[in-house]
C-alpha cells in the first residue's frame, strides 16, 4: 500500500520546451512533463456506513511554468484534472474534475458516485484507473502523471432519494422521496421566507434555478443560480420534477384537526411537525380528519420586474386543498381528508403530532401532555440589543431579525427606553455568554457615530449611543460593520400598490407601542399588493402575506378591491386586514 508520506520522497518532475514565437524574439514555455501520482490506498470495499468517511486521498507534486527570458512573466494557464476510467489507456468513459491544490480526498458517497456514473455493477470489485491531467493553454498538448490502479467495490445507490442543499452547497438534512424512481421527488420542508437552496440527487447530479431565463420554478443543471422559496416562510410540499426541468411548492399556513378531536395544529419549522394540544375526556381510539388549504406557487406566478429578472406574485398563488387520510403509521396526502383512528393513552392534557420529517412516511400520533416547546433560534436569526430597554439590568428582550442572511442584514422596530443611554449588540441571546466574537459596539476613539448611524466593530469596545425614548427602526449590517435608526411616529403610511397611484395613506397609532390601525379602501384589486412604510418619504418598507411582515419584502399584501380595517404590530411583525 502506498502513502502519502512517501510523496515527496518519490516524486520527480521533467520539463520538456515547447516553441512560442512571434515576429521579434523567440520565447519558449516549459510545457508539462509526467508527475507522479501517489494514491493512499489500491483497495476500497465501499459501504453506506462509511458514506461521509474519507476513504481516498491523491496527491501530486507542483508545476511550475519556466520561460527562458527572465523578464516576462506569463499568467499561471495550469489547469490540472483528475481523471477516472475503467481502462488503463482512458479510452471509452472518463469522470474528470478540475482541481486547484496538491491533493485530493474523495469520502465514501463521493467516490461511489464516480463509480456509478462509469456504469459499473454495484457490489462487484472493479479496477478504476486514475491519473493526473495537465494542461497550459488550448495550443499545447496535454500532459498526463502515472496511473494509479485501485480496485474498488461500490454500493447500489438508492435513487429514490434526493437532498436539499442550502446556497453554500452544504445538507440541510431534509430529503426528498421519489416513488417510483422516476426523477420526481417530492417532500416537507420548512423553511424562512426567500430561502435560496440546491436539490442534489444520489448520483451526485445538482439542480438549481435556470439561469439563461432566471425564471423561477424552472430547473437546470448549468450555472450558479439557486432555486428560492417565496417571501413566505413556514412549510411547503415541494415536488422537484427533473424531467421536466421544473419545481412547484404548496405553503401550507394551517392545519385543521376534526371529528374527535377539535384543534388547530402549528407548524415547528426545525422539526417538521406540526402539533396541537387538547383536552382527551377519556384513553382509547379517537377517529380524526385533517385538512388544510396551501398555496402552490409555480412557474405562473412569475412577474418580470424593471431589473430584466423575475419576482414571484404571492397573488397568482393557487389555492389548493390538503388532506390526510390513511393510517396513523401511514398518512396518505390527497384533497379530501379521510378518517384515521388515534391511540389517545389518557384522559386529560394530551398533543397531537404529525411528522413530516421522513419523506418515505408520513405519521400522526398523539402523546401525554403539552407540545414541546420551539428549540432556541438558530444562532444569527436574531441580533439582541441588550441596554436599549427600560431596567437596571442589561436584558435581551429586545431583539431584530435578519432579513438578508447572506449579507448578514437585521432589521426591527425596537421600543427603545435606554436607562444608560447606551447599549450593545450581540448574537447571544443570554447575558451567560459574553463571547466578544459575538459581540458588536463602536471603537473606544470612535467621535463620529451617533445613535442615528455609525460603524460598529465586532469587539467588546464603546457601548453605542441609544436614541431618545420612542420607536425606532433600526438596520443594521453585520458585512458592513453599519447602522441606522429611523424614527417611526404617531402614524405610519400604506401604499395600496395600484397602478396609477403613488399616494401613501396615513395609518395612526392605537396608543400600543408599534401598534398601528386604521381603514383603507381599494378602489380596485391591488395591482402589486400593500406595503407599509414608516416614513412618507417611502423608508422602512413592510410587505408580507399570511399574517406576517417582512422587512424590504419585494411582495406586497395581496388584496382585492373593497373597505378594509387594517392592524398593524410592527414590533410583533404581524398584520391583520379585515373586509367591512
Amino acid at each position: 500500500m502506498k502513502t502519502i508520506n512517501s510523496l515527496f520522497l518519490s516524486l520527480a518532475a521533467l520539463f520538456i520546451l515547447s516553441a512560442c514565437e512571434d515576429d521579434a524574439d523567440k520565447y519558449y514555455l516549459s510545457s508539462l512533463t509526467e508527475n507522479e501520482l501517489i494514491a493512499s490506498t489500491n483497495n476500497i470495499v465501499l459501504t453506506e456506513d462509511i458514506a461521509q468517511k474519507n476513504v481516498l486521498s491523491l496527491a501530486w507534486t507542483d508545476r511550475t511554468l519556466a520561460i527562458n527570458n527572465p523578464d516576462f512573466k506569463p499568467t499561471n494557464l495550469l489547469k490540472t484534472s483528475i481523471q477516472v476510467a475503467l481502462n488503463e489507456d482512458f479510452s471509452g468513459t472518463i469522470v474528470e474534475s478540475t482541481e486547484t491544490s496538491l491533493s485530493k480526498t474523495y469520502n465514501g458517497a463521493e467516490l461511489n458516485i464516480v463509480t456509478n456514473n462509469l456504469g459499473v455493477e454495484a457490489n462487484v470489485a472493479t479496477k478504476f484507473y486514475f491519473r493526473l491531467k495537465g494542461t497550459t493553454g488550448n495550443n499545447i498538448e496535454p500532459a498526463y502523471s502515472n496511473v494509479e490502479v485501485i480496485t474498488i467495490t461500490p454500493y447500489e445507490l438508492d435513487m429514490r432519494f434526493a437532498s436539499m442543499l442550502d446556497q453554500n452547497g452544504t445538507d440541510t438534512g431534509m430529503s426528498l422521496f421519489s416513488v417510483n424512481t422516476d426523477g420526481v421527488y417530492k417532500g416537507f420542508v420548512g423553511v424562512n421566507a426567500w430561502y435560496n437552496f440546491l436539490i442534489k440527487e444520489a448520483n451526485g447530479t445538482i439542480w438549481r434555478n435556470d439561469n439563461e431565463t432566471g425564471m423561477p420554478f424552472l430547473l437546470t443543471t448549468a450555472g450558479d443560480w439557486k432555486c428560492w422559496f417565496p417571501g413566505v416562510g413556514g412549510c411547503y410540499y415541494i415536488t422537484i420534477d427533473t424531467n421536466n426541468k421544473q419545481w412547484n411548492g404548496i405553503q401550507i399556513p394551517t392545519l385543521n384537526v376534526s371529528g374527535d378531536i377539535d384543534a388547530t395544529m402549528e407548524f415547528n419549522q426545525t422539526s417538521r411537525k406540526w402539533t396541537a394540544t387538547f383536552n382527551a375526556n377519556a384513553a382509547g381510539s379517537m377517529t380524526i380528519q385533517i385538512s388544510g388549504t396551501g398555496k402552490l406557487y409555480d412557474h405562473t406566478c412569475a412577474n418580470p420586474n424593471d431589473n430584466g429578472g423575475y419576482d414571484i406574485d404571492d397573488t397568482k398563488a393557487k389555492d389548493t386543498p390538503m388532506a390526510f387520510s390513511g393510517s396513523s403509521t401511514a398518512l396518505n396526502l390527497g384533497e379530501t381528508a379521510g378518517d384515521i383512528t388515534v391511540n389517545v393513552p389518557q384522559a386529560g392534557e394530551c398533543t397531537l403530532s404529525i411528522d413530516l420529517s421522513n419523506p418515505q412516511q408520513w405519521t400522526v400520533s398523539v402523546e401525554e401532555g403539552s407540545a414541546e416547546p420551539e428549540p432556541e433560534p438558530e444562532e444569527g436569526q436574531y441580533l439582541y440589543l441588550p441596554g436599549i430597554g427600560q431596567g437596571s439590568d442589561w436584558t435581551y428582550d429586545h431583539k431584530i431579525e435578519v432579513y438578508y442572511k447572506e449579507e448578514q442584514k437585521y432589521a426591527g422596530i425596537v421600543d427603545v427606553n435606554s436607562q444608560w443611554g447606551s447599549y450593545a449588540m450581540t448574537l447571544f441571546s443570554s447575558g451567560d455568554a459574553w463571547d466578544t466574537s459575538k459581540m458588536y459596539t463602536i471603537a473606544n476613539d470612535d467621535s463620529e457615530s451617533t445613535a442615528e448611524n455609525g460603524t460598529l466593530v465586532n469587539e467588546s469596545a464603546k457601548n453605542i449611543p441609544a436614541p431618545a425614548a420612542g420607536l425606532y427602526l433600526f438596520d443594521v449590517s453585520l458585512k458592513e460593520l453599519t447602522y441606522k435608526t429611523y424614527a417611526v411616529g404617531n402614524n405610519i403610511y400604506c401604499y395600496y400598490g395600484i397602478e396609477g397611484d403613488n399616494n401613501l395613506y396615513p395609518i395612526a397609532t392605537t396608543g400600543t407601542a408599534g401598534e398601528y390601525s386604521g381603514t383603507i379602501t381599494l378602489s380596485q384589486d391591488s395591482n402589486w399588493g400593500i406595503k407599509f412604510y414608516i416614513k412618507d418619504d417611502w423608508t422602512g418598507a413592510y410587505g408580507g402575506s399570511n399574517g406576517k411582515l417582512y422587512y424590504n419584502s419585494n411582495e406586497g399584501i395581496p388584496l382585492t378591491a373593497g373597505t378594509y380595517t387594517i392592524t398593524v404590530n410592527l414590533i410583533d411583525g404581524t398584520y391583520s386586514a379585515s373586509n367591512k
